[in-house]
């Protein structure tokens, strides 16, 4: 499902900030956005998932406005956002029963997913009982459980540790691989966004610009940014970061 933002300005008040901000998302490709904090970013995440409204401009999935959420746009936030009082297993069933999918149902396909992001074994602990990573892997369990075909990320593994980021960074991108949903991204971490996005662009200070679009068409991944050295480098130093050091 392409999602397209169409001359998108946002203001809250006299705040100004989204200014002029168009682009498209085709079918499963996913699109990284990284800027500065505050400029807009998870804004445009709120306009795609029609928790917000722009001021001006619009925002079409498959060409039609959106006005409101839909199941078939899914935003996942870096908090996990589980039940503590409900199993992973029926936390992750609940996306299903909300859905009017009996509950015989639901668990067993959640009981199957769970199993996909190697929690075989925990579907009965609670929340607080296992690891952030775990809490997380669950939240895509839950996230891909309801086929969105627009899926929203908003800093998804932004408050874990680095090897359990690049563990969930290969299990997002064998899902997205398998269902092919149209992806926006918005992380901090740059390698984060050279690693999963076919494109990056790059924010200004609020009022959120792009000050340039990074493609990176048939790339091979890996975790070694050697092959992307230069635009990292470049992404970098358009977000006002030094990478040399001069004695």
């Amino acid at each position: 499902m392409q999602l397209k933002f169409e001359d998108i300005k946002k203001r809250f008040g006299s705040l100004e900030v989204i200014q002029d901000f168009s682009t498209e998302v085709a079918d499963g490709e996913l699109v990284a956005l990284v800027g500065p904090s505050g400029c807009g970013k998870s804004t445009l995440l709120h306009l795609a998932a029609g928790l917000e409204k722009p001021s001006e401009g619009r925002v079409l999935a498959d060409g039609k406005m959106i006005t409101a959420p839909n199941p078939q746009r899914t935003l996942v936030f870096q908090e996990h956002a589980l039940y503590p009082w409900l199993t992973l297993k029926a936390n992750v069933a609940m996306a299903l029963e909300l859905q009017n999918v009996s509950k015989k149902q639901a668990f067993a396909e959640a009981e199957g997913w769970l199993e996909r992001v190697s929690l075989k074994g925990f579907e009965h602990y609670y929340p607080h009982q296992v690891s952030g990573g775990m809490r997380q892997r669950t939240a895509l369990a839950r996230a891909f459980m309801v086929k969105p075909q627009i899926l929203l990320l908003d800093e998804p593994f932004g408050a874990l540790d680095a090897l359990t980021r690049m563990a969930l960074q290969d299990v997002l991108q064998e899902l997205i691989a398998e269902h092919k949903p149209s992806v926006m991204l918005v992380t901090h971490d740059v390698d984060e966004a050279l690693y999963l996005a076919d494109r990056i662009l790059v924010f200004s200070q609020r009022p959120a610009r792009v000050l340039k679009e990074f493609r990176f068409e048939h790339c091979e991944r890996s975790h070694d940014q050697s092959g992307v050295a230069q635009q990292r480098k470049e992404i970098l130093s358009l977000l006002g970061i030094k990478t040399e050091v001069h004695a």
